[in-house]
């Protein structure tokens, strides 16, 4: 059922950056979405588009990831069940809270730690420069865990109140094995001593504001551990340079609080992208 945040959660969303909302999704909800995870996951092969893999381990995997993936974008056109999570109100209503009733899908994916793998390649980011310049900061992440996630199991780490501070300088290492760069923050010293990293039990949900300073954890347990991804943004945040490639992007998920069906968002999309290029084409008309 949809949470309404309470006005003491809307501030400390804005002080500190983050939620944490305990128990949000059932056992048996939480099955179904581990259920799903499993069927998508026992299929990929390397090469596979928008699918990420532990390229150290040789050993297999387990049995919910025996492969060894370690993300897979756009899940909610994988499998139904995840485009269901994408558009259920228990998070819509989260990010209307936050953000207004008309919301924007921008990124669905999920992030798989593989057993005893260490995760020091995935340092510390803000998403929102890694993305596309947008046009305010009205962007936002819900990741939902399906397993118990904390320090050294792979869970999240963040560092409160930096959203606050801006964009920081980025660098980039290279990483032996890895296929892309190491993302840094220039600087992150003065911060290290405010990081935290919470315990996350299965059905439990941080919300996390796009220019947070975060990182993935290790996870040196013997099991996969997943995360769903859900990126949200409003309607009025704008991909200036219509440069996000994810599927979600620019997708009606509600209008006026209201949850909008599957069809109802691809038809959506279609209009007002229609009527965005009209826009954008007047100027030049004879």
């Amino acid at each position: 059922m949809p949470i309404s945040l309470t006005e003491n959660q809307i501030g400390r969303f804005a002080t500190d950056g983050y939620l944490i909302l305990r128990e949000v999704f059932s056992g048996s909800e939480i099955q179904e979405l581990r259920d799903a995870a499993a069927e998508i996951l026992s299929s990929p092969t390397p090469g596979t588009p928008g699918v990420g893999f532990d390229p150290w381990t040789k050993t297999p995997g387990d049995e919910i990831n025996p492969n060894r993936v370690t993300y897979l974008n756009d899940i909610f056109l994988m499998h139904e069940r995840f485009d269901v999570h994408m558009r259920t109100s228990t998070l819509t209503q989260v990010f209307c809270d936050l953000y207004g009733p008309d919301l924007n899908g921008f990124q669905s994916a999920a992030v798989i730690k593989t057993p005893q793998l260490n995760n020091d390649f995935h340092g510390w980011h803000q998403d929102a420069p890694d993305y596309v310049p947008l046009s305010n900061y009205k962007n936002g992440c819900a990741i939902t865990y399906l397993h118990a996630m904390g320090p050294d199991t792979g869970g999240t780490s963040l560092v409160p109140e930096s959203h606050r501070d801006g964009v920081f300088e980025r660098g980039y290492e290279t990483v032996d094995g890895w296929p892309v760069k190491k993302r840094v923050i220039v600087g992150f010293e003065a911060y290290e001593e405010r990081a935290t990293a919470p315990e996350f039990k299965p059905g439990d949900v941080l919300v996390f504001d796009s220019w947070l300073m975060h990182r993935a954890n290790s996870n040196y347990t013997d099991e996969s551990k997943v995360g769903l991804i859900n990126v949200y943004q409003a309607n009025d945040c704008i991909d200036l340079e219509n440069r996000n490639a994810f599927g979600p992007a620019n997708l009606p998920i509600t209008r006026s609080g209201n949850v909008l069906s599957p069809e109802e968002s691809r038809r959506m999309r279609d209009e007002e992208t229609t009527e965005r290029n009209a826009v954008v084409e007047e100027p030049g008309a004879r």
